[in-house]
């Protein structure tokens, strides 16, 4: 497969490039810098934001090939590594880039989108634990979250092909077998983790497979 990744430089994306590769996937990945992303073979490195549609369109036109799909793993910019702190991006960062996403797919037939959302988005909140219900209405993290609610709505609305995985807290273990809780999170528990491995690996079988089209399973390990 070919496929397109944005927000391919994060902690989950760098992941996500090097699980693609070893599985023989040819990977484009637009960046912002592309100085942070190494090059080597099968990868095809592009400067642009999906913020702008034009350098969005551009990533889908890099090789004569579109795309077969499109892994989004964004997270808006923060003031420092931690989750808490202050955001820097526009409020619909992640909404808007997924909008400038649906519109080149469709005009390129690109069918199908795998987003990276987190537990706690859309009808998963009520099995949040009380912490983390606490933490998404109380700090900064209010922001990114209710961007991630604008993007679940945006790529329903799309008619597109998606799917949605919503993993709860990310830790940076190696990469385990993952457990599925539906599309809500009903009985992940109050202290589910996930690795940033396991995640890449999901979200690649997610693209490869059609088990979970038009679906938000929330995935834990």
């Amino acid at each position: 497969m070919r496929l397109l990744l944005l927000g391919a430089n994060g902690r989950t994306g760098v992941h996500l490039i090097e699980r693609a590769l070893e599985r023989g996937h040819e990977v484009a990945a637009l960046v912002r810098n592309p100085c942070t992303l190494p090059a080597r073979g099968g990868l095809d490195v592009l400067q642009g934001t999906p913020h702008k549609l034009e350098d969005v369109c551009k990533a889908f036109s890099v090789k004569e090939q579109s795309p077969d799909a499109v892994i989004v793993a964004l997270n808006p910019s923060r003031a420092s590594d931690s989750p808490f702190s202050k955001p820097m991006a526009p409020p619909r960062f992640m909404a808007d880039s997924v909008a400038n996403t649906v519109t080149a797919m469709k005009q390129h037939g690109v069918p199908k989108i795998v987003v990276m959302q987190a537990l706690g988005v859309g009808d998963s909140f009520p099995n949040m634990s009380v912490w983390m219900r606490w933490v998404r209405h109380w700090t900064y993290m209010k922001h990114s979250y209710d961007d991630h609610d604008l993007v679940d709505k945006e790529i329903k609305s799309s008619g597109v092909n998606y799917v949605l995985p919503r993993p709860p807290w990310l830790t940076n273990g190696r990469s385990r077998p993952v457990r599925i809780f539906g599309n809500n999170g009903h009985g992940v528990g109050s202290f589910a983790t996930i690795s940033r491995e396991s995640v890449a690996d999901f979200l690649l079988d997610a693209c490869e497979q059609d088990t979970w089209d038009k679906s938000t399973p929330v995935i834990a390990s």
